[in-house]
């Protein structure tokens, strides 16, 4: 049961040691949501957190100056996905793993019912404050939010992160159900080829899961700026 347990403050896949990055946010990862708005089982969340089952991608920004500093600042955000947070449902999943098949060793060992309730209920107050200040930092945005870009409705939202509705309208147009892990604006990277006076580049990096790419999310960008150039490039990990 453990290594279906998707905790708020998952791991960030491996981080390439070969790019210098400008700017590096954590994208913490959405709640499991309860009830009507989408309460799914813990293997609900999928098992992203081999490096194996990570894709390190580039996107390449190129036109005029002004425009690519005006795409910049629109690309600015927290990171996440505001999700609803329910701290009952995050309760239930920690206690279910604390006194189920898969700890009941170590209940054996020593951990009663009730301590195992305390360990739920404590679980839950840290999972929501670190969602609490992660809603609301603001020391250091990521530098390309996809929830910027390109936002979730607020009835897809409603639905919490699980729910196949809220899944498929990201795979629609995001091209993954999840935030970009490892956002970076990655210095000194070229075009690749000469470009106009007053044009310049700006590339980024980040992790999605292997099997999922963003290019719808790409293709609405092409169409929000049409006099700029982007170019997405997936990028081999070894």
């Amino acid at each position: 049961m453990t290594e279906n347990l998707r905790f708020p403050w998952a791991d960030l896949p491996p981080v390439r040691a070969d790019e210098t990055p400008d700017d590096i946010a954590e994208q913490p990862q959405p709640s499991p949501s309860r009830g009507r708005r989408g309460r799914r089982p813990l293997s609900a969340w999928r098992d992203t957190t081999q490096a194996g089952q990570w894709q390190w991608w580039h996107l390449l920004v190129h036109g005029p100056a002004q425009a690519v500093d005006d795409f910049a600042v629109a690309a600015r955000g927290p990171g996440l996905v505001p999700w609803p947070f329910d701290g009952e449902r995050v309760e239930e999943d920690m206690f279910a793993l604390a006194i189920g098949d898969g700890a009941s060793e170590h209940t054996r060992c020593g951990l009663s019912i009730e301590g195992c309730r305390i360990l739920a209920r404590q679980f839950r107050d840290a999972a929501e404050t670190r969602h609490a200040r992660n809603l609301m930092r603001t020391d250091r945005p990521c530098v390309l939010d996809f929830h910027a870009l390109v936002p979730v409705p607020p009835v897809i939202l409603r639905l919490g992160a699980t729910h196949p509705d809220a899944v498929s309208w990201l795979l629609r147009h995001w091209g993954t159900a999840e935030a970009p892990r490892g956002v970076r604006r990655l210095m000194g990277r070229k075009a690749g080829r000469r470009l106009p006076g007053g044009h310049r580049p700006v590339v980024y990096g980040f992790f999605t899961p292997r099997a999922e790419a963003p290019e719808p999310l790409v293709a609405a960008l092409r169409a929000r700026w049409p006099d700029m150039t982007f170019v997405l490039s997936r990028q081999d990990m070894t």
